[in-house]
C-alpha cells in the first residue's frame, strides 16, 4: 500500500490505541497509576471501577476516538465536506452510544443539550454557570476544553500536507460543539501538526512548528469568524513551553513529571494540547514511547494519549506500532481501521 495510506493508518492506530490505554489511567495521578497497576501501564488494561471508563473492557475506546471516527464516517458520507447535516449525523450516532453518559464532557454535553434537546446527566460534572438565572459572560470560561482537539484528526487526514486547509476544516468541525477561540486554537494546532506529519518528508521540528502556527492562526481565524471569546492561557505559547520541557529530558519517565507539574494534563485545552506536544518533543523517534508517556502522565490521559498517538502515528506510520495495537482495537470496538484508512486515502 502507499506511504500515505501507511501514515493515515498509523494516525488511526495511534489515536485509538492511545485512547483505549489511557481510559484505564484517566483521572489518577502518576503515583496512583503506579500503585494501582503495579508500575507503568504499557498495554491494554480494563479501566478500574472508579474511573469514567469503568464500563469498558481492555482495548475499548472512549469518546476521544469514537467521536472522531463518527465525524470521519459522516464526512466520507457527505463528499468529505463539513456541513451541519454531516455533523448532526455524527453526533446523532454519539447520542445513541451506550456509554454516552460516562464519556461526554461538559462542553459537548452542553452542545448536545442545545442542538438535540438532550437532557441526560453526565458523569463528568456540570458547566459552571449552568444553574445561573443570567448568562455569565464568556459562559464562565468553562468551554475552553480539550474536546475539540481530541477529535480533530479527520481535518488532517482529509488534508494531508495542506496545513491551511486542515486548520480551516478543523474550525468548521469545532463550530458544532466548541465554538470558542481557545478550544479552536487547540484543535487547529493538532490539525496543522498532524497534516504536516502526514507529509512524505517531514521532521519533528517542522511538525511542532506547524502546531504552533496552527494554534496562533486558529485563534485569529476563530475570532474573525465570530467564535466566543474566553479567558485563558495561550495554547501556542504553552506549546512552546511544553516543547522546551520535553526536549530537555532524555526519558519520558522524567519528562511526564515536569510537564504534569508545569503545564498540566487536564481538561483545559491549554493543558492537554501543549502536554501532547511536550511528550511528542521528548520522544520524537518512538511512537510507542510517546503514547506510553501520555498514558502515564496522569489526569486526562485518554485525551492526551489520543492526540499524541494520532500525531506520532501520522509521523511514523502504522509499522511503528506493535501488531496487537490494531488487532486489539479492531476486535474490541468492531472497527476495521485498515479499511477506513484505505477509504480516506482514496
Amino acid at each position: 500500500m502507499s506511504a500515505e495510506y501507511q501514515k493515515i493508518l498509523g494516525c488511526l492506530i495511534g489515536a485509538a490505541a492511545g485512547d483505549a490505554m489511557g481510559a484505564a489511567t484517566e483521572v489518577r495521578t502518576q503515583q496512583q497509576i503506579r500503585d494501582y497497576f503495579g508500575g507503568w501501564v504499557t498495554g491494554f488494561e480494563k479501566p478500574p471501577a472508579d474511573t469514567f471508563g469503568r464500563c469498558n473492557e481492555a482495548g475499548m475506546c472512549t469518546d476521544d476516538f469514537i467521536q472522531a471516527k463518527y465525524i470521519m464516517d459522516a464526512l466520507l458520507n457527505h463528499h468529505r465536506q463539513v456541513s451541519d447535516e454531516a455533523m448532526r449525523e455524527a453526533f446523532q450516532r454519539w447520542l445513541a452510544y451506550p456509554f454516552y453518559a460516562n464519556f461526554t464532557g461538559p462542553t459537548t454535553r452542553a452542545a448536545m443539550r442545545a442542538i438535540f434537546n438532550d437532557a441526560r446527566e453526565s458523569l463528568q460534572g456540570e458547566l459552571e454557570g449552568e444553574k445561573q438565572s443570567v448568562q455569565i459572560i464568556n459562559k464562565g470560561n468553562a468551554e475552553a476544553t480539550n474536546g475539540a482537539a481530541m477529535k480533530i484528526w479527520p481535518a488532517a487526514v482529509l488534508h494531508p500536507g495542506n496545513i491551511e486547509q486542515a486548520i480551516r476544516c478543523a474550525l468548521d468541525i469545532c463550530r458544532f460543539t466548541h465554538n470558542n477561540v481557545l478550544a479552536m486554537s487547540g484543535a487547529a494546532a493538532m490539525a496543522a501538526s498532524i497534516s504536516e506529519a502526514l507529509k512524505g518528508v517531514t521532521s519533528a521540528g517542522s511538525i511542532i512548528a506547524a502546531g504552533i502556527y496552527g494554534a496562533d492562526s486558529g485563534y485569529t481565524l476563530a475570532a474573525e469568524q465570530g467564535a466566543m471569546m474566553v479567558a485563558g492561557p495561550s495554547v501556542a505559547r504553552r506549546i512552546e513551553l511544553a516543547v522546551s520541557i520535553g526536549k530537555r529530558h532524555a526519558s519520558w519517565e522524567t519528562a511526564i513529571v515536569e510537564i504534569a507539574d508545569i503545564i498540566g494534563s487536564g481538561l483545559h485545552v491549554s493543558e492537554a494540547v501543549p502536554a501532547a506536544f511536550g511528550l511528542f518533543a521528548c520522544s520524537p523517534g518512538s511512537a510507542v514511547d510517546a503514547v506510553i508517556s501520555a498514558v502515564n502522565i496522569g489526569n486526562d490521559t485518554d485525551t492526551v494519549a489520543t492526540m499524541v498517538g494520532a500525531l506520532s502515528g501520522a509521523f511514523h506510520g502504522a509499522d511503528a506500532f506493535p501488531a496487537d495495537y490494531l488487532t486489539t482495537v479492531d476486535r474490541m470496538n468492531d472497527f476495521n481501521l485498515a479499511a477506513l484508512a484505505r477509504q480516506i486515502a482514496g
